[in-house]
């Protein structure tokens, strides 16, 4: 077996800065000292239906001179290409690498960006984008530099993205590609050796300013906070924070969040003059006490507060939305909150004389819930005064065959499987078939059901994970060079080689993968399960008859799946190249005709089901057969290191429950039915 690995989405908000710190033992306080080192980028000379900026150059010129001023080491690019932008990361990582333990590492890049699919694109300029698969081929995601910088010994990373604009390709049309505005949060990757602070140029759902000088707002207000003489890293960011705020009469109100136990200071406290003057404020005057306060509250479920502000600042521009929010939050005793989910309803204990975080009484209520494309339901909850969160599972309405949906934040992405009929093995004739293939048999799947896009990523696993506390073994078979030998110190976070959270979780075994459908099932309140083995192949098969679902033609797999060739190095498989020595970020290839990628090659994937020898027997509806070896489960679908003639819909393997292996993975199912 071989193996995967990816990064963790974050909500609609524009990911300005992101910083990280290792939690320091019990009483410490420590510093971030040591090499400093930064790559700055300004990308703004966008051709074609990319619309040129005028600031981003001039932004990182401005951030490159204030990070020399204060002792960093900075590498400048401007207007990089993908290939250009894509070898400064990776130079800047083995930079961080190579300057020892502790230190600071710095990325700062000014320019277009684009979040799709949880994760974050750096737009490089040249950049020819047809459509959101190119995203991943034609620019450079932003889990890359966090990659880079996750695996260097720095004791800080700092990352400051000021690509917090409106989606760049709306006014050519392609409004599809990526979000409306702004970035997406993001998770650090699993396994980094620094930990991370995180701030945001601009709250959910707002997007960056340019201002109307020679440099971005945000940029401008970062460059003075950062040359203040004693400012701590978190006081720079506010600092800014505030100024950006007042002078965008809260247009654009930067964020953070994070936990910061250390102490950094971009400019020396011993250089701190005896009087600290104001920092000037970017436009008119720093923000007055009613401003301040209503940002502290302005999404607060308490009533109190609203009441006490309203009262403290009866002239404040704020009132108005003040008064709203205090009048929707008394409209009930309580009210029900459907997260975008619709998996989990939050009971939110609010208004007169119940705030937020207090008890409700004893008794029952009624609970109604509806959210876009579910069923509305009402249920009685029995309240017994100390529960604040309440689950209803919704079910999601007039799925279609084709329809792609995600239950909750935490889940993979799901697409509807129809209903139908298929052969199950393979012809005698064909090409590099085992005898474990046959018989061939009719299967009936009677009702559709719902499988994984994708493989199940390191980034979604990671959550499940640091959910809860799953133990996945200290070790996993990984190939020497030469065989495949089982190792102590490998695992989904090590498998051998380096991944990022888009990647696919690998040295995942059986047993772990029925711990994350059990996890997964109860955070969504759906039914989610491994697919059976049949299911699996009449997925992957997405009515087809051939050998691939692409087809007969072997020297076609480089477009469609990650299998050896000739970039892989392993001295057999087709001549072209894939691109891909090791796995492959899943949606790196192309998709079957019902929506799945990655079905062959790249890992294999476990099933539901327990081994037999042939389908002699075999379920004729579908259904998982639990019947034969069940300390064996049946894999699917092959890996990266696979020739060519194995990579077919019909390949099976086999796996004790417990193996974990570096080319082996799995993708969920989901049943649709109540």
């Amino acid at each position: 077996m071989n193996a995967k690995r990816e990064i963790a989405p974050l909500p609609l908000a524009c990911l300005i800065a992101l910083a990280g710190w290792q939690t320091p033992a019990a009483g410490q306080a420590p510093e971030a000292s040591g090499a400093r080192t930064a790559l700055v980028v300004g990308n703004g000379a966008y051709t074609g239906e990319l619309p040129a900026l005028r600031n981003p150059v001039n932004d990182a010129r401005l951030m490159a001179r204030t990070l020399r001023a204060l002792g960093f080491q900075v590498t400048l690019v401007e207007n990089a290409h993908e290939d250009d932008l894509e070898s400064a990361v990776v130079a800047f990582g083995d930079a961080l690498r190579g300057r020892g333990q502790g230190g600071v590492g710095l990325f700062y890049y000014a320019g277009h960006g684009v979040q799709w699919q949880g994760a974050n694109y750096l737009i490089p300029v040249g950049a020819e984008v047809e459509s959101e698969r190119h995203l991943r081929t034609r620019t450079v995601s932003a889990e890359l530099i966090l990659d880079e910088m996750g695996d260097a010994p720095t004791a800080l990373n700092i990352v400051v993205l000021d690509a917090c604009r409106n989606n760049p390709w709306a006014a050519s049309g392609k409004r599809s590609i990526g979000g409306s505005r702004g970035l997406t949060r993001m998770n650090v990757p699993t396994g980094a050796t620094s930990s991370f602070f995180l701030a945001y140029s601009a709250a959910a759902r707002q997007a960056a300013e340019d201002g109307d000088g020679d440099n971005s707002m945000y940029t401008r207000a970062l460059a003075t906070a950062m040359s203040t003489p004693g400012m701590e890293l978190d006081d720079v960011f506010k600092e800014a924070g505030r100024q950006v705020t007042a002078a965008t009469a809260s247009r654009q109100v930067p964020w953070m969040e994070g936990s910061w136990y250390g102490k950094f200071f971009f400019a020396s406290p011993a250089s701190r003059p005896a009087a600290k003057p104001a920092a000037p404020a970017l436009a008119g005057d720093a923000p007055d006490p009613a401003t301040e306060a209503w940002l502290q509250i302005r999404e607060t479920a308490n009533v109190q507060l609203l009441e006490r502000y309203l009262a403290d600042y009866p002239s404040s521009g704020y009132r108005m939305a003040a008064e709203a929010r205090l009048d929707a939050l008394r409209g009930q005793p309580f009210r029900v909150v459907v997260e975008p989910s619709a998996a989990r309803v939050r009971i939110l204990n609010i208004g007169p004389p119940y705030q937020a975080g207090m008890k409700l009484p004893a008794g029952e209520y009624r609970v109604e819930a509806s959210a876009p494309g579910h069923e509305r339901k009402v249920e009685t909850v029995a309240h017994g005064g100390t529960p604040t969160v309440h689950r209803m599972a919704l079910r999601k309405a007039g799925l279609e065959a084709g329809e792609r949906f995600r239950d909750c934040p935490e889940c993979p992405e799901m697409v509807v499987v129809p209903a139908g009929s298929f052969l199950m093995g393979s012809p005698s004739h064909e090409r590099g078939r085992e005898d474990n293939e046959g018989l061939v048999h009719q299967v009936t799947i009677e009702v559709p059901f719902a499988v994984g896009v994708y493989e199940v990523t390191v980034a979604e696993f990671g959550r499940f994970v640091d959910a809860t506390g799953h133990s996945t073994g200290n070790a996993c078979y990984v190939w020497t060079g030469e065989k495949w030998e089982q190792r102590n110190g490998f695992g989904w976070r090590n498998p051998g080689f380096r991944q990022g959270g888009s990647h696919p979780a690998v040295c995942v075994s059986w047993e772990d993968a029925q711990a994350y459908v059990a996890w997964l099932s109860r955070v969504a309140g759906e039914r989610y399960r491994l697919p059976s083995e049949a299911e699996w192949e009449y997925a992957a098969r997405a009515g087809t008859r051939t050998a691939r679902w692409w087809g007969e033609e072997e020297p076609r797999q480089c477009t469609h799946a990650n299998g050896a060739d000739a970039s892989a190095g392993w001295g057999w498989g087709v001549g072209c190249s894939d691109g891909h020595s090791r796995t492959a970020p899943v949606g790196s290839f192309r998709m079957n005709a019902w929506g799945l990628h990655d079905v062959l090659g790249n890992v294999w994937e476990w099933t539901q089901d327990c081994w037999n020898s042939n389908y002699q027997g075999a379920p004729s509806n579908g259904r998982a057969w639990e019947r034969g070896n069940c300390s064996n489960r049946v894999l699917r679908g092959g890996a990266r290191v696979l020739r060519p003639w194995l990579l077919r819909s019909a390949l099976r393997s086999r796996g004790t429950t417990g193996l974990r292996g570096s080319d082996g993975g799995f993708r969920v199912a989901r049943t649709l039915t109540p």
